[in-house]
């Protein structure tokens, strides 16, 4: 079974390669250090989204209010920002927002019954909903320049938020990889029945993979107040959808027990390089999710195939 993690993760790799490679062949501006810093900065939000999503998925479950966690956290931490509150605090404050907002959702499943979709549904319009009454439909502005600056900071030319980015998404990957804790949300996903018969308590895994999701759909919050130095309530419409596709891209089965958060990020970091692909190939942005769409199918067929031949 580990190899097999191995060859998901090693074949969305050597996609992102090959894409790089083909798309060098009509312009080789593509592969300049200056566009890999601007696609690597361009996919940090998604790939933090995606790492959050892992463990619902494999947990056997789904959260599409990941965008509306991520506008309720950021919009929350936007306000204290601008009333002169430390930055260190915010940060702090919009990461447990996000889990907090999370962790409602895991209860919800949980003691409420309700398939996730459909409690992450309803939950994705109570945030946004919340997020229209703070702000009145107005985008939070006047960020200060010194948190701001964080978007544009860079460590040997790799920006900062893409360093910070990466290290949490490894730290979910080692958590999820080498604890018990991380091995139990396996065995949740894989066979749940089977996984209580045992002792594992399988509401908390619930519980605690939608508190992982709502943590990291925080700390996107977190990036994109720096990256854009302003939030409104309809940031992050739609990257549910990107963020669960890159899951799947990633080798993240939605059947559940399966898959890695570096498999995610590589995912996520193919969808953003996929994009920027079209634009230098002078491909119409209208097509960019049509195109998503269609590789995200392939993944789901790939991934269907490869459970079959197991099964057997």
């Amino acid at each position: 079974m580990k190899a097999l993690f191995k060859r998901r993760e090693m074949i969305t790799l050597v996609g992102i390669i090959l894409l790089a490679v083909v798309v060098t062949l009509f312009n080789t501006s593509f592969v300049t250090p200056y566009n890999l810093s601007r696609i690597a900065n361009s996919s940090v939000m998604l790939l933090l989204l995606a790492a959050g999503v892992t463990p619902v998925i494999i947990t056997r479950n789904i959260d599409v209010s990941v965008g509306a966690v991520l506008v309720l956290s950021g919009i929350l931490g936007a306000r204290m920002l601008v009333s002169g509150t430390p930055t260190v605090l915010v940060i702090l404050f919009i990461a447990l927002m996000g889990a907090l907002l999370g962790a409602l959702n895991g209860a919800v499943v949980v003691y409420g019954h309700v398939p996730s979709i459909v409690a992450t549904l309803g939950t994705m319009s109570i945030y946004r909903g919340t997020s229209f009454l703070i702000t009145g439909g107005y985008s939070i502005e006047n960020i200060p320049p010194g948190y701001s600056k964080l978007g544009r900071e860079a460590v040997l030319g790799i920006p900062v938020l893409v360093i910070g980015g990466v290290v949490a998404v490894f730290l979910l990957a080692l958590f999820m990889r080498r604890t018990r804790t991380g091995r139990h949300l396996y065995a949740t996903g894989g066979n749940a029945e089977g996984a209580h018969l045992i002792g594992i308590n399988t509401n908390l895994m619930t519980i605690l993979a939608f508190t992982m999701s709502g943590l990291f759909a925080g700390l996107a919050a977190v990036v994109f107040i720096a990256q854009v130095g302003s939030i409104s309530n309809q940031a992050g419409v739609g990257m549910e959808m990107s963020a669960i596709a890159a899951a799947v891209i990633g080798g993240v089965a939605l059947t559940g027990g399966v898959g890695s958060a570096i498999g995610a990020l590589l995912g996520a970091i193919f969808i953003t390089a996929a994009t920027s692909a079209m634009q230098f190939m002078g491909v119409p942005g209208f097509w960019s999710n049509a195109v998503i769409g269609a590789i995200l199918l392939i993944a789901l067929f790939a991934d269907a195939q490869v459970r079959k031949r197991i099964d057997k």
